[in-house]
């Protein structure tokens, strides 16, 4: 039987992206448009530069739901959290996180407020807004933009030892991101990508792992933006992903917990990724992705077909857990 609704697949367009930037965007809505026809979806593709609401005049929310894969504006990349009161205004149900978990999540700190406030493990942290140790003494310590995400200014020298490191990598945050530095205690240990979807009822898809094991020297052991993004780098072939991750079932069980609690204090929906670190047995979460990559080749698909999802199953999940909030009538 098909589908009683039809996707609007609503998507960036940025006017500073390079030729290769608009070539990868093209291609990731293409194979994503294809996923969702294979699965009998008729597709509608909207791309939004700044008027969210221009490419769904005239479409009925009874009979389309969006797929909200806009990680932004033109001209205001972050602001994920301003798309859902335009839908909603409009009466589009559409799928993944409100705007108030959004915004939440794109602020480090304040996702950590939420997380220490529900009693889910998080690593001990501080914002500064000078380039001063402020007190800080817990080394080593990990330093970083407080509102970027994909991994931007972590590097190894974002590994600090000393007071006098860890001055001049907030300085250096301060004056390349022009943002507070977030810097917080260093979890020495492997890192763990939770990936979940549901709503009430969760499920963690199977876990997957990079063991940094092989590096030596600790300051190493990060997942950098080359580690996630850029697969003819050394750094990306030196940190190949385990998935399924092999770890001791106790151990998984805590880890699954745990993400579980980070996805309920946030208020996450339909899906979202969890990333946590372990260290003493103890799972840590570092970050909580209330709007993860969805790419074929990304970690939340990876973890799908562990589960035995392909890339458009995956989708279609994702779909009908949105369609619950669709309109009657």
């Amino acid at each position: 039987m098909p589908p009683k609704y039809k996707v609007i697949l609503l998507h960036n367009v940025m006017t500073d992206w390079n030729t290769v930037d608009s070539e990868l965007c093209e291609l990731a809505v293409e194979r994503m448009r294809l996923a969702l026809i294979e699965q009998g979806f008729e597709v509608i593709p909207a791309p939004v530069h700044t008027d969210v609401a221009e490419p769904l005049r005239g479409l009925d929310p009874r009979e389309h739901l969006v797929f909200n894969w806009c990680e932004g504006l033109d001209g205001e990349p972050n602001a994920c959290y301003k798309i859902p009161p335009v839908l909603e205004e409009l009466g589009f149900a559409y799928t993944g996180a409100d705007a108030w978990a959004l915004e939440a999540t794109a602020d480090k700190s304040v996702a950590k407020s939420y997380l220490i406030q529900d009693r889910v493990a998080t690593p001990v942290s501080q914002v500064f807004n000078r380039a001063e140790h402020n007190g800080w003494e817990r080394y080593p310590a990990l330093v970083k933009p407080t509102f970027e995400h994909c991994s931007f200014g972590i590097t190894p020298e974002a590994v600090v030892d000393t007071p006098e490191q860890l001055e001049q990598r907030v300085e250096y945050v301060l004056d390349t991101w022009h943002q507070s530095a977030l810097v917080e205690d260093f979890i020495d240990g492997p890192e763990i990508n939770a990936s979940i979807w549901g709503n009430g009822k969760l499920s963690v898809l199977p876990l997957s792992m990079l063991d940094f094991s092989a590096f030596s020297d600790y300051h190493q052991r990060l997942v950098s933006y080359d580690v996630k993004w850029k697969p003819d780098t050394e750094a990306f072939r030196l940190n190949p992903v385990i998935c399924p991750a092999e770890l001791e079932p106790s151990l998984k069980a805590r880890i699954e917990r745990t993400a579980k609690g980070a996805y309920r204090a946030l208020r996450l929906r339909d899906y979202g990724r969890i990333d946590i670190r372990i260290r003493d047995g103890i799972p840590y979460v570092l970050d909580v992705n209330s709007n993860p990559d969805l790419t074929i080749d990304a970690g939340f698909a990876r973890s799908g077909r562990a589960a035995g999802y392909n890339y458009s199953q995956g989708l279609s999940r994702i779909l009908q857990l949105a369609a619950e909030r669709m309109p009657v009538g």
